[in-house]
Parts: C-alpha cells; sequence; structure tokens
C-alpha cells in the first residue's frame, strides 16, 4: 500500500531543486518580456483603431457637408447620395468609437460632444435641403451655410480634442508598460538576489524541524516505553499499546488480539465499542483466523475500497482501512495489532507503528510469562483451584471490604471425610480423581463473588461475602448434598464434613474467622461426619440447601 508524505514533512532543497528554481525564473523572464511586448503591441493596435475610428467620424461629416454643397449648387438628387452615405458611416464610426472607449469617461464625453454637434449639424442640413427642393431653381443660402460653417468648424475642434485624447491614452499606457517591464525585470533581478538566501534559510529551518520531529517522535517512543515498564499487568500493557497507537494515528482506532493460554482462540485483549463488529469476529475465532497471525513476518494492510483476494476473517470487509501487526518474540507470533484508520498512513505513521509494535511485543510477552507464572504459583494444580497463598490474600481482601462496608463475610471450612481410607485402599490415583471431582464441584457451585480454594490435602474453604450465617448455612448444605451425589469409580461414596462461621459474629478478624470455621469443622467430625456445623442462635433449625444459579 502506497504510504502518503507528511504534508509539514519539509526537507532540505538540493542542487537539482536550485537548477529547477533558476530555469523556472529564466522562463518567467522571458515570458514576461514576451507579454509585455504583446501586450504593446495590442496597446497600438487598439490606437490606431481609435484613430482611425475619429478619422472616419471627421471624414463622414466633411462627405456630408461636400454632398449637401453640391446639392445646394446644381439641385441634383445624385449630390445627396454622399451625403446620405456620410450619415451612415457617422454613425457606423461614432458606434465603433464608444466601444473604443468604454469605461473612458473623458472619451465618452468627447464622443457626446460630436455626436451632438453632428446633430445640429444635420438638423441644418435637413432644412437645407428641403428649403433646396421647395425652390424651382437653384437659389445660393448664404446664411444657412455660415450656420453649417459655424458648426462644422466646432465639430473639428471636438474631433481635433478626442484624437489629442487617443494619442494621450496611447502615450501613458505605453509608458505604463514600459514601467511595468522594468519592473517585472526589477523584481526578477530581486529574485534571484534572495533566492540564495532564501534557500538557506529554508534548509535550516527544514534541518530544525526534522531535528524537532525525530526529538518528538523519540519522546513519544520513550513514553510508550515506560508505559510499558510501568505496566502492572498485560491488559495494562495492552492499553497502553493501544492508546499509544491511536495518538500516533489520529482518527484510528485501536485494538490488540492475544492468543488465550491454551493458544488455540484468539481473544479481544482492550476494550472496543460496544457496536464494534470486532466483538462477534473474536467472539470464537482461532488464530490463523487473522492474516498477521497468519503471515507472521509481515503486516497486514486491508483496504475496504480495494478489496484484496485474501480476505481475513478479523478485519476483512471493515469500514475504512485496516492494518494488522503481528506480536512476535522470538519468531513466534503472540498475538496481533489492529489499526483501523480513514485515510492512508504517512511514512512517519507507519513508522510509530512498525516500530511501536515491536517495541511492545517482548514486553507483552515477558510480562504473559509472568501473569502465567504467577497463575501457576497461586492455583492448586489438581483441582484448578486456588491453593492456600491466594485464599490467604483473598480472605484479607474481603475482610477489609467486608468491614468497609458493613456487610457480612462467611466462611465454610470443608474436609472430605475418610479421604485417607480411600488412599489407602484404592491408590492415590483415585484419591486425587476424587480431589479433582471435588474442585471441579465447588467452581459448578459457588456464586462469581464466592471464593473456594484447597488449602492443602483433602481440605478446602469458600469464602462468601455479603452472606450471614443462615445463608452460608444453606451453602453448606447444598455443598454437602452435592458431595453425595459425586461418582468416583471404586468410590462407595464421598462425603464431606463442613464448618460456618460468619463475621461479625463468631469471629472479628480473617485469622479467627478461618480458626472458628475449623473449630466447627472438627465439630461436626466428632459428631459423625457428613455434616454441617455453625453457631445458630437456640431454637434456629437447620436450613435447607440452597439453590444456586
Amino acid at each position: 500500500m502506497t504510504r502518503r508524505r507528511d504534508p509539514d514533512d519539509a526537507r532540505p532543497i538540493g542542487a537539482a531543486w536550485l537548477a529547477v528554481l533558476a530555469g523556472t525564473a529564466m522562463l518567467a523572464l522571458a515570458v514576461s518580456v514576451g507579454l509585455t511586448a504583446v501586450v504593446q503591441i495590442g496597446a497600438a493596435r487598439q490606437a490606431t483603431e481609435r484613430t482611425a475610428a475619429a478619422q472616419r467620424m471627421l471624414i463622414a461629416m466633411l462627405d456630408q457637408e461636400t454632398g449637401l454643397r453640391g446639392y445646394n449648387l446644381n439641385g441634383l438628387d445624385e449630390f445627396l447620395r454622399p451625403y446620405q452615405q456620410g450619415r451612415a458611416d457617422f454613425g457606423q464610426a461614432l458606434n465603433d468609437s464608444r466601444s473604443a472607449m468604454e469605461g473612458d469617461r473623458n472619451g465618452q464625453a468627447l464622443l457626446a460632444e460630436q455626436a451632438q454637434i453632428s446633430d445640429e449639424w444635420r438638423q441644418l442640413a435637413s432644412v437645407a435641403v428641403t428649403q433646396a427642393r421647395l425652390r424651382d431653381t437653384v437659389h445660393a443660402d448664404a446664411t444657412g451655410a455660415r450656420q453649417r460653417k459655424a458648426v462644422m468648424d466646432r465639430f473639428r475642434i471636438a474631433n481635433t480634442d478626442y484624437q489629442r485624447l487617443i494619442d494621450e491614452r496611447r502615450e501613458s499606457r505605453e509608458a505604463g508598460l514600459a514601467w511595468l517591464s522594468a519592473g517585472v525585470v526589477f523584481a526578477l533581478a530581486v529574485f534571484f538576489a534572495l533566492l540564495g538566501a532564501v534557500v538557506l534559510r529554508r534548509q535550516r529551518q527544514a534541518r530544525r524541524a526534522a531535528r524537532r520531529r525525530e526529538a518528538a517522535y523519540v519522546a513519544r517512543q520513550h513514553d510508550l516505553g515506560t508505559g510499558l515498564q510501568v505496566a502492572r499487568s498485560e491488559e495494562e500493557a495492552h492499553e497502553v499499546l493501544s492508546r499509544h497507537l491511536e495518538l500516533s494515528v489520529p482518527g484510528s482506532d485501536a485494538a490488540v488480539l492475544t492468543r488465550n493460554n491454551s493458544e488455540n482462540r484468539l481473544l479481544l485483549a482492550t476494550e472496543v465499542p460496544d457496536d464494534s463488529p470486532l466483538t462477534d469476529r473474536v467472539a470464537d475465532v482461532e488464530p490463523r483466523a487473522c492474516l498477521a497471525v497468519r503471515l507472521a513476518s509481515r503486516r497486514h494492510e486491508g483496504d475496504a475500497a480495494a478489496p484484496s483476494v485474501l480476505r481475513c476473517e478479523v478485519c476483512g470487509g471493515l469500514e475504512g482501512r485496516a492494518d494488522c501487526s503481528p506480536l512476535i518474540v522470538g519468531g513466534e507470533v503472540i498475538g496481533a495489532a489492529l489499526l483501523r484508520h480513514p485515510d492512508p498512513l504517512s511514512e512517519r505513521q507507519d513508522r510509530a507503528v512498525e516500530e511501536s509494535v515491536a517495541q511492545a511485543a517482548p514486553v507483552l510477552a515477558n510480562l504473559r510469562n509472568l501473569a502465567l507464572a504467577e497463575s501457576r504459583a497461586a492455583t492448586d494444580g489438581l483441582t484448578g483451584l486456588p491453593n492456600r497463598r491466594s485464599f490467604e490474600e483473598t480472605l484479607k481482601r474481603m475482610a477489609a471490604q467486608a468491614g468497609r462496608t458493613k456487610t457480612p463475610l462467611s466462611a465454610l471450612a470443608l474436609d472430605l471425610d475418610h479421604f485417607k481410607s480411600v488412599n489407602d485402599t484404592h491408590g492415590h490415583e483415585v484419591g486425587d480423581e476424587v480431589l479433582a471431582a471435588m474442585g471441579a464441584l465447588l467452581a459448578d457451585l459457588v456464586r462469581a463473588s464466592d471464593f473456594a480454594a484447597r488449602i492443602g490435602g483433602e481440605e478446602f474453604v469458600v469464602l462468601a461475602p455479603d452472606t450471614a450465617r443462615d445463608g452460608a448455612v444453606a451453602l453448606a448444605e447444598t455443598i454437602r448434598a452435592a458431595v453425595r451425589e459425586v461418582a468416583v469409580p471404586g468410590v462407595a461414596q464421598v462425603t464431606v464434613s463442613i464448618g460456618v462461621a460468619s463475621l461479625p459474629e463468631d469471629a472479628s478478624t480473617p485469622s479467627g474467622l478461618l480458626r472458628a470455621a475449623d473449630r466447627l469443622l472438627y465439630a461436626a467430625k466428632e459428631r459423625g461426619r457428613d455434616r454441617v456445623e455453625a453457631n445458630l442462635p437456640v431454637g434456629e433449625s437447620e436450613p435447607q440447601p440452597r439453590i444456586t444459579s
């Protein structure tokens, strides 16, 4: 998958880039000179067209005057043709001039003045033509001729002013273009003078920015290492890695996948939103369903917009893009880090993901091995229940919680009846089967909040928080009845004696609670075994077995 370059990743400009910039500057100089020449040619052409239109207006007026004079002299209609054609030519020339002077208020004003004078002259000319047609003989119209001459002189003056304005506009534009050309050349010269300094400054800034970015990246990775080193559990380390990946790739969602203790299932090691499709996909899936685990040596990248031939059962088809990196330690894949993000990873983000996963993998492996070792140290290998060490820690914790919340805590001390004779008669293997069956039964009967442990030999104990003495006795009776139903090949029947004690009725300390339960257990043994003993109030009958869910 193509990595995008970081938009703020400024890099020093080399000699090749300097050559490109210099060539670009020379090209800009040539283009500016060429454009200036083109603009000058256009300005000259425009000025010529304006002058030609102004002259056409003057010629049209003169043609009208010549035609009218000839008609007045001989009365022939053919002399009116130049007069009529001159009127049409004037109108066309006036329109052309107005278009050429569009936006020029002074030019439009001079054109309006010429149009007004032309209208005055045409009115006088129309009167002269009408009078000439009414006369039968040619007659000189001296008064009208003088009036028309005066008007025509005014028109010549206005036309001359207009042509002078055209010349001024042309000269001003040519001067402006000359200054523009000089300014462009000067600007490019300044650009060349400053280019070297700017490039050197940019190179220094780019190097400083690169050092700052690298320092920030190293600091983030150091924070990751610190967070992983101080993590108190594998679960906390998973959360540290997940949060670090999400901070490294803004807008992303990260999840850590790990193998179960049997290494035959893939589990979500970090929390995901309730509506996340990962919850269902990882509910019951084997590790090799994840392509990152299967590929092992490299990261699997998926894109919903560009599906691949090989589809991952975990992240395949998820919205957006997905990067799944295997967590590898000593050539063994212990899990994977899944990162979902909307946009392609940048080069820096890709590096962060790769190095973060590589940095976290050995720490996660060590924490997992430590957790397994602690679990084995606190677990009875035969029954799978917690051992005495774990029981003592739990008893202190539950007693402290009961003291804070002012709630009762009950302890059930259990001992299998005649267990030594089982070992002597049937052998230790059968005895181990009895113990294992007892462990499975307790694990099945107690509540999730209860705690059952094997504390030695055939001795077991159950802690029932938030349970008063009568409830604890009911639980004990339930266990005693269930033990009688345990079937072990070769053993006639298995029974258990149970002593029940509660805080604060029977003791005030954790050790006192256990001693009280032991004393009642011995009492049950002395009174015939296969029974429950508790310090019940006078007149209270023994409760019926408790039904547990």
